[in-house]
């Protein structure tokens, strides 16, 4: 692999990060760790970041609210979305607020039912080798792609209309 020619002066890193953010949009905690990785002194990559910031390049809150749109338009639910969003370094306060603004718990549930519906022939083509077979395999899909239990339940539950004691039916 080729090694990277480390950065020196604040000129040369701000012409580094433009060209990064020419390339697609970056967080605070990712640039950071781009210059360190580029071995750039702290405070000149502070210094380069503040610059970003006042001239709007560089903005967390608006980089975290396009990302959870665009990953709920990919079925991801607030569990996947927020671990995505720590691992791009977005602090956990901006994290919040925008997961709290954009992804109601009632809209969970419905985007969950959603889902599932129309996954829902992948699960009945498959041959049951132990009763309740497709529903954990229904429960376990969408507890991956980072919907809450409670949600993931409550879709299985309405989808399937899986009933756990069916000795208990009311006729």
């Amino acid at each position: 692999m080729k090694k990277s020619k480390p950065l020196q002066d604040e000129a040369g890193a701000l012409r580094y990060a433009l060209w990064l953010l020419g390339k697609r949009p970056y967080t605070q905690g990712a640039l950071l760790e781009k210059f360190r990785l580029r071995s750039l002194p702290n405070d000149i990559a502070q210094a380069v970041l503040q610059k970003l910031i006042a001239k709007k390049y560089v903005n967390d809150k608006t980089y975290a609210e396009s990302f959870v749109h665009f990953k709920m338009a990919q079925n991801w639910g607030p569990t996947k979305i927020r671990m995505g969003l720590f691992q791009k370094k977005v602090p956990r306060e901006i994290i919040d607020q925008t997961l709290k603004a954009s992804y109601p718990q009632a809209d969970e549930a419905r985007q969950a039912v959603e889902l599932l519906e129309r996954q829902k022939q992948r699960f009945l083509r498959k041959k049951e080798k132990k009763p309740g077979q497709r529903t954990r395999q229904a429960l376990e899909f969408l507890v991956r792609k980072g919907y809450s239990l409670s949600a993931a339940r409550l879709a299985v539950e309405r989808v399937f209309r899986y009933n756990p004691d069916p000795l208990s039916e009311d006729n």
